[in-house]
C-alpha cells in the first residue's frame, strides 16, 4: 500500500462518503432548500440569484449550488446528483489530512486518523448531505494544512491553497471560511513566540487579500446588483450577524451543547477525546503540527459555543484536526504505552453501543409512522458488538485488534444506516407518500406553506396561495388540482374540510403534518 497509499484512502474515503447516496429521497429541510435552488439555478440558466420555489433564497453563496447542478448534468436531477460532490469533497478532506498527518507525524499515525474519521458516523452522514458543509469542511482543512505547511517549510507554493481555501469558502458559506483561520493562526503564531511584523508580513497578507477579492467580489457584487441588494441584506445580517448574535429558529442552548456535538459527531473514537486533548497539550513544546491541531480545535468549540445559533454541524470543520489529537493518543497504546484511563473510555463506549439500539427503539415508537418497522433499530447492535469487540480484544492485550474492531463496527453501521435504515424511514416522509398518490404531472397547488421537500422530489415550483378565496377562483378552471399544506392553523384546516383529504403524514421528527386534498 506504501506506493499507492493516497489513492487507496482516497478510494476508500469516496466508498463511504458516496455508500447508498441514491438510496433515499431527499427530505430534511435543508437538504432539500439547497438541492432545489441548485435545480431551479439549473432550469432558469441564472447562476447569479439563488432562489427556492421562485423566492429569493439569501441562506448562502452559491458553490454548492455550481456542483450540485454539475452532479444533476452527470447524473439527472436526484439525490445522487444533489449529494455525489458532497461525498467528493468528504474524501477529498479525509484525503488532505492523511497526506498532512503523514507528512508532519508518520503513517500510522495518518492512517489511525482517516479510520477515525472513517467511523465517525455522523461525520460520514454529513458527506451524505447536499448541503455546503462538506465544501467548507475541506477548504477550511484545506487553507489551515497549507498556512502549517507555509510555516513549516517558508515556501510560499503553500499561500495559494491557503488563500484559495478561505476565498472558495467565502463562496461556499461567507465569512466564517476567513474568521476560523483569522482567529487561530495569530494564537498559533504568539504561542511559537513568533507573532511579528515579519511573520505576518511572510504570509503576504495584502497578495492574498486581493487574491481573495479576484475569487469572491464577482459574484457577491452581481447578486448586490441584481437584487438590489436584499441579498447582501439577508445574508450577511440575518443569516451571519443575527445567528451569531440571537438564537435563530430555536436552534440555541447552553455552552456546553457545542462540546456534546463534537463528542457525538465523532463517535466511536470521541471517548477518547480527553485523552487525546491532555496528550497533544503535553506535547505542544516539541511538537508544533499537535500544538496546532490543539489549537484548531479548542478556538473552533469555543467559537461555536459562543454562537448564540447552534447547531451540529457547525463545529465540524474542526474534526478533521479532533481526529489528529485522538490519533496521536491512540498512536500511543498502538506502540505499546499503557493508560490507566483506557478502560473507562471502553466501557463508556460499551454503554454508548448499548444504549443506541434502546434508545432507537423507543423513538421510532414515539413516531406513530414507525411503530411498525422500528425493529431496523436493532440494527444499531453493530455498535454493541463493536464496543464488546473492543473491550475483549483490550483485556488480551491486543490494542490494534480492539481498536480495529470497534472501526469496523461503525463503518458497518453506518452503511446500514444507509443502504437500510434510511431507506426504510424515509418510505414513511410526506413527499414519499405523495409521490406515491399523486401522479408526477398532476396540477398541484399549496396552501399558506408546505414541507419544503416537495419542490424538489416533484421537480417543480408551486403556487402558494394565501386564501381560500384564491383558491376556489383557481379551482374553477382547474377542477383536479392537489392542494398541499403543513400549515398548523386550525382555522385554515376547517376551511379545507369542503375538500376531499387524501393524505395526511407527519414530518418524520419534525412537528408538522402534511395534507393533501382534491376537490
Amino acid at each position: 500500500m506504501k506506493k499507492y497509499d493516497a489513492l487507496v484512502v482516497f478510494g476508500i474515503s469516496l466508498v463511504i462518503c458516496t455508500s447508498f447516496i441514491g438510496m433515499y429521497p431527499i427530505y430534511i429541510l435543508d437538504e432539500a432548500r439547497n438541492s432545489e435552488a441548485a435545480r431551479e439555478m439549473l432550469v432558469s440558466g441564472n447562476y447569479i440569484v439563488p432562489y427556492f420555489n421562485g423566492q429569493l433564497r439569501t441562506d448562502k453563496p452559491p458553490l454548492h449550488y455550481f456542483f450540485m447542478i454539475l452532479g444533476y448534468k452527470l447524473f439527472g436531477v436526484n439525490s445522487f446528483g444533489a449529494r455525489f460532490f458532497s461525498g467528493v469533497f468528504g474524501a477529498l478532506t479525509l484525503l488532505i489530512t492523511y497526506l498532512s498527518v503523514k507528512k508532519w507525524q508518520n503513517p500510522v499515525l495518518a492512517l489511525i486518523t482517516v479510520t477515525i474519521l472513517w467511523s465517525s458516523l455522523f461525520f460520514v452522514q454529513e458527506f451524505h448531505l447536499a448541503v455546503p458543509d462538506p465544501y467548507l469542511i475541506f477548504f477550511n482543512s484545506l487553507s489551515l494544512f497549507s498556512f502549517f505547511n507555509h510555516f513549516k517549510t517558508k515556501k510560499n507554493v503553500w499561500l495559494l491553497p491557503f488563500y484559495g481555501g478561505m476565498a472558495l469558502g467565502m463562496l461556499t458559506k461567507g465569512p466564517i471560511a476567513i474568521a476560523l483561520p483569522a482567529l487561530v493562526i495569530p494564537v498559533f503564531l504568539w504561542s511559537k513566540k513568533d507573532f511579528k511584523i515579519k511573520s505576518i508580513l511572510g504570509i503576504k497578507p495584502f497578495l492574498g487579500l486581493i487574491l481573495m477579492l479576484l475569487v469572491t467580489v464577482p459574484w457577491y457584487y452581481q447578486v448586490h446588483v441584481e437584487t438590489g441588494g436584499e441579498w447582501t441584506k439577508g445574508f450577511f445580517l440575518d443569516h451571519n450577524l443575527s445567528r451569531f448574535g440571537s438564537e435563530k429558529e430555536g436552534h440555541g442552548g447552553l455552552f456546553i451543547i457545542t462540546p456534546m456535538y463534537v463528542l457525538l459527531g465523532l463517535l466511536p473514537f470521541s471517548v477518547f477525546i480527553i485523552q487525546g486533548f491532555q496528550k497533544a497539550w503535553k506535547a505542544r513544546k516539541e511538537n508544533d503540527f499537535m500544538l496546532f491541531s490543539f489549537l484548531v480545535s479548542i478556538i473552533t468549540i469555543l467559537f461555536f459555543s459562543i454562537s448564540s445559533t447552534k447547531l451540529p454541524n457547525y463545529p465540524m470543520p474542526c474534526y478533521p484536526f479532533v481526529a489528529i489529537l485522538i490519533a496521536f493518543y491512540l498512536y500511543q497504546m498502538y506502540v505499546g504505552i499503557k493508560s490507566k484511563t483506557l478502560l473507562w473510555s471502553l466501557v463508556f463506549l460499551l454503554i454508548i453501543g448499548i444504549a443506541l439500539p434502546i434508545g432507537g427503539f423507543i423513538v421510532l415508537g414515539v413516531e406513530e409512522q414507525f411503530l411498525e418497522v422500528r425493529n431496523v433499530s436493532f440494527m444499531l447492535l453493530l455498535t454493541t458488538f463493536a464496543a464488546i469487540f473492543g473491550l475483549h480484544f483490550y483485556r488480551k492485550d491486543d490494542f490494534k485488534k480492539a481498536f480495529l474492531g470497534i472501526a469496523n463496527g461503525w463503518i458497518l453501521t453506518g452503511l446500514c444506516l444507509f443502504r437500510i435504515i434510511y431507506p426504510i424511514l424515509t418510505q414513511q416522509s410526506p413527499v414519499s407518500m405523495a409521490l406515491q398518490k399523486i401522479p408526477k404531472e398532476s396540477d398541484i397547488v399549496a396552501f399558506k406553506r408546505f414541507d419544503s421537500a416537495f419542490p424538489i422530489n416533484f421537480q417543480r415550483t408551486f403556487t402558494v396561495f394565501d386564501s381560500m378565496e384564491d383558491i376556489n377562483i383557481y379551482l374553477e378552471d382547474n377542477p383536479d388540482t392537489y392542494i398541499i399544506t403543513n400549515t398548523r392553523s386550525k382555522e385554515d384546516l376547517k376551511q379545507l374540510e369542503r375538500f376531499q383529504l387524501i393524505l395526511e403524514q407527519k414530518a418524520l421528527f419534525e412537528n408538522h403534518t402534511t395534507r393533501i386534498y382534491i376537490k
